[in-house]
Order: structure tokens, then sequence, then C-alpha cells
């Protein structure tokens, strides 16, 4: 099973190798974490990271040129988000939202990238069929990819299995896929019939 792509092959490729650096930085993520928070600067970390994730989302829709239902949706869903991100106390939970949003949102891209090409192969019209089968594969991979790395938290001696962890790594996959197929949809109301 091939990519269909360039671009589906430069999201997986890009899918995986966020989910390695991940991984491996997991042993000393707890060292890192506890001497930004001892510099009070972890708070601050955080933040920048959203920030920085923020400005690749706008930078990125701004190329596609949209329309206003997609800034309405955007400023929605940001507000969301920052709602659901100030109800945790700790600011590493946060970052849950933030590693696992990403993956989510680059496996749901590579495969409706491959979907795209598939249909565009069969001639069979896209604007008749949701992303439903993209979405579902991409909050399993997601969820079980953070799954994973609660099991090689669960063997390193500085870290422990969480399920409540494996439980928002799903979620930030969810929620992340979720905004993404909410702003395609905002994209094409944006577009009209017919385009």
């Amino acid at each position: 099973m091939g990519f269909t792509s360039a671009r589906e092959r430069r999201l997986w490729i890009l899918a995986g190798s966020c989910l390695l650096l991940i991984y491996s930085s997991l042993y000393i993520a707890r060292t890192a974490t506890n001497w930004l928070r001892d510099a009070n600067l972890l708070r601050l970390a955080v933040g920048g990271s959203f920030l920085l994730a923020a400005t690749w989302v706008v930078f990125g829709l701004l190329r596609s040129r949209p329309g206003w239902r997609v800034w309405l949706v955007l400023v929605a869903i940001t507000t969301g988000y920052a709602v659901l991100l100030s109800r945790f106390g700790l600011p590493e939970e946060r970052l849950h939202f933030l590693e696992y949003g990403v993956i989510g949102g680059l496996v749901f891209a590579a495969l409706l990238e491959r979907q795209k090409n598939r249909w565009d192969e069969s001639g069979e019209s896209q604007n008749r069929r949701a992303p439903v089968w993209p979405a579902v594969g991409a909050f399993v991979m997601t969820a079980i990819a953070g799954w994973i790395d609660e099991g090689i938290q669960e063997i390193l001696p500085n870290r422990f299995y969480d399920l409540r962890d494996v439980a928002m790594n799903a979620a930030a996959g969810a929620l992340a896929i979720s905004s993404i197929w909410i702003l395609d949809l905002a994209r094409r109301a944006d577009e009209g019939p017919g385009d």
C-alpha cells in the first residue's frame, strides 16, 4: 500500500517524526518541565507552544484565502480551546492537547489526502461524501499512539502509566480532528454550492 501523492507522503513523514519526537523525549520531559517550573518559565513555554501552533494554523488558512465563515469558526474553536485548557491546573497537562492534537490533525490530513486521491482516480464526487472514515481512522490511530506513549512511560523509571493521560491524548486527537472537519465545512459553505 503506497502513498497516493507526494503530499500524503509528507504528511505521514511529518506525523511519524512528531510522534518519534514525543516518544524520544518522554524520559527527559519530567526533568525539563521541572526545570522550567523552577525557573518560572513553564507557563510561558506552554503558552508559547500553543501560540506557535495557532500561528501555524492561521498562516495555513491564509494560504487558502478563507471566507468569513472560516474565520468565525476559527474564533469559536480558539475560544473553545482556551476555555478547555483553562480548566487544567498544571501547564504540562495542557501539552497533551498540543502534542496529540498535532498528531491527530496530521494523520487526519494524510487520510483525507488519500481519500481525495482515491476519489479522483474513481471519478466519484467528493462533495457527496463526508470524511467519516478518515476521521474515524485518525481518531483510532491517535488514540493508539497516545496509549503507546503511556505504555512507554510505564517502563521508564522516572514516569508512570496514567489512564487519565490516555484519555487526554485521545480527546486531544478527537478535538483537533473535529476542528479540522468543522473548518472544512465552513470553507465549503464559503465557496458555495457548485464549487
